[in-house]
């Protein structure tokens, strides 16, 4: 009877610890999924400044905007933008990060951007007196540092410097004054387009 009664406390016992330590190890648990949590944040951010620095072609402007998540110093985002370098008008869609070197309202950073340019050409940028014409894009980047402010509680202001690089490829077939002794042959023209960047950012969270 003794021997019953004892092994039904421990069992009771065992089962109130088995209790507890799950209590314990899922609010643990909880607070730091909670604290995971809050430290993401949205974030949109607007760029524009100038593209310059290729010989024979003058300074042009760009306008980006990016939008993502901050987890501490980290920023990852997907961006889409206009600029008119190397004079053809293009439109790059990219994916961007951002690193800041200290988590504090004022810090330097650096950032990387990768994707593709869609081209977006005005008649006056396209190739004239064709047979046949289209334009496609090609491969962006743009890569720099920068510094970020603070103005308010979720808004900063920065600048940032970088180079930037876009490809535009143009397919065409020159018009075919002779067709009855040669066919024309479709010609790719790939143009590639360097520049160095200097841009006012603004944040938002």
């Amino acid at each position: 009877m003794w021997v019953s009664l004892k092994n039904r406390i421990m069992k009771i016992s065992g089962l109130h610890i088995t209790i507890i330590f799950l209590t314990t190890f899922c609010n643990a648990t909880s607070q730091q999924l909670s604290k995971a949590v809050s430290a993401v944040k949205f974030q949109s951010s607007l760029q524009t400044g100038i593209l310059m620095g290729q010989k024979g072609s003058s300074a042009a402007l760009s306008i980006n905007t990016i939008n993502g998540v901050q987890y501490k110093t980290w920023f990852g985002g997907i961006g889409l933008g206009l600029d008119y370098y190397g004079l053809k008008r293009t439109v790059p869609l990219f994916v961007s990060i951002q690193k800041e070197l200290h988590a504090k309202p004022s810090t330097w950073f650096w950032y990387a951007d990768g994707g593709y340019d869609f081209p977006w050409l005005k008649d006056n940028q396209k190739l004239q007196y064709m047979a046949t014409y289209k334009a496609n894009g090609g491969l962006f980047y743009e890569a720099g540092g920068g510094y970020k402010f603070t103005v308010f509680n979720k808004t900063h202001l920065g600048l940032t410097a970088g180079y930037s690089f876009k490809q535009v490829k143009e397919k065409y077939t020159p018009p075919c004054n002779w067709c009855e002794w040669n066919t024309p042959v479709e010609q790719i023209t790939t143009s590639d387009f360097r520049r160095i960047t200097l841009k006012l950012n603004w944040w938002l969270q």
